[in-house]
């Protein structure tokens, strides 16, 4: 398989958010998610917060200071996060990425690790968010075979078990999006009905890249 390209991987973790978006309904914002300690409304404000933290990493060279604590409170977090993708996508392509360094928890990363970072970020939640909504939509396999081929910089870098949760064994029968989740700590085997499942899936209704950390 031949190396990814970079704005085909990020425009396809970009649609399959967004295709997961439309599942929101404002009754969803309570529900469990695969990561204990947020409901969906909490995840979705972690998503934005963490792709704006990788934006500012690639137009900074590192992270500013973070902003108030509770300043986006009662605002819409689906559309803030829709308007958080799109920032984030235009600062990707508009940002050389070749040989530029960014810092990210006190780790020189190259630029374009970090467009990996917000491509995984964006790819993982938005499983997150069908498995909130009781929708089963595995990660497409295109999209996750691309970002399996560029994760073991993440690795390399110390953040799998640190940014990222650690990674779990996935069966030997694993499906490219199977394998992706239990590399990045995620127990594939909650999309059969842990957290409930909506019938007809296609029914529509902080701040640090990765690093306010995508545990689950």
């Amino acid at each position: 398989m031949p190396p990814p390209d970079d704005p085909t991987v990020l425009a396809a973790a970009a649609r399959y958010l967004f295709k997961n978006l439309l599942l929101v309904r404002e009754r969803d914002l309570a529900a469990p998610t695969p990561c204990p300690e947020w409901d969906l409304r909490h995840l979705l404000w972690h998503t934005r917060a963490s792709l704006a933290d990788a934006a500012d990493v690639l137009t900074a060279g590192k992270l500013p200071a973070p902003p108030d604590a509770d300043a986006a409170a009662g605002r819409d977090p689906v559309g803030a996060l829709r308007l958080g993708i799109v920032d984030f996508l235009l600062t990707s392509a508009s940002m050389p990425t070749a040989g530029r360094p960014c810092e990210v928890q006190g780790r020189n990363l190259p630029a374009r690790v970090v467009v990996y970072l917000g491509a995984i970020e964006m790819a993982l939640h938005a499983w997150d968010v069908a498995q909130a909504c009781r929708a089963d939509r595995p990660i497409p396999s295109e999209l996750a075979f691309s970002l399996l081929w560029v994760s073991p910089p993440l690795a390399e870098a110390g953040l799998r078990g640190n940014v990222f949760a650690e990674p779990l064994t996935p069966p030997a029968t694993a499906t490219p999006s199977d394998q992706l989740l239990a590399l990045f700590g995620r127990q594939p085997e909650r999309r059969r009905g842990s957290l409930g499942r909506r019938v007809g899936g296609d029914q529509s209704a902080s701040r640090e890249p990765g690093p306010r950390s995508s545990e689950p």
